[in-house]
């Protein structure tokens, strides 16, 4: 595949402390967690956003994240958000924006690349941009602690 057809794979992620999201804040050790996976990672005043090749290490590289976090900050009031989609940054951000503190929402896209391979239980369907399709959302369950239970949340 050429430069000019590849299609990137956004891991955005945002820090909610105590319930309130706080935007970027994810530290040295999120980016380097995210290059040592392929990242390059993308210049964005509200949100930390990693760009990947490969779909399979976004989302690898997410869990690592946060779980890392969990350990390393050990602050029981910070919890990372994070959504991961196939395509275009701006559909990547409304896919972080139905995450909750300790998810890792990523879309139907990220499901089908991957073969649908990844410890994950499908939400919901939302329509969450105006000019496609509803999208199936998924919650990665891989095996880190703490998921956070609430629903996911939907544009109105």
């Amino acid at each position: 595949m050429d430069e000019a057809t590849r299609i990137l794979t956004y891991a955005c992620i945002d820090y909610e402390i105590v319930g309130i999201p706080q935007s970027v804040e994810p530290s040295e050790l999120v980016t380097e967690i995210f290059e040592s996976m392929g990242a390059l990672i993308v210049d964005h005043e509200t949100f930390f956003v990693g760009c990947f090749e490969d779909p399979a290490n976004a989302v690898e590289a997410a869990v690592i994240a946060q779980w890392r976090t969990q350990r390393e900050i050990n602050d029981p009031g910070r919890k990372m958000r994070i959504g991961i989609h196939l395509g275009d940054l701006s559909q990547a951000l409304a896919v972080l924006g139905c995450s909750n503190g300790n998810q890792i929402v990523f879309s139907g896209q990220i499901d089908d690349v991957t073969g649908g391979t990844l410890d994950a239980r499908p939400m919901v369907r939302a329509q969450l941009w105006p000019d496609g399709e509803p999208v199936q959302l998924w919650l990665s369950t891989d095996s880190r602690p703490d998921i956070d239970g609430r629903p996911l949340q939907l544009p109105a």
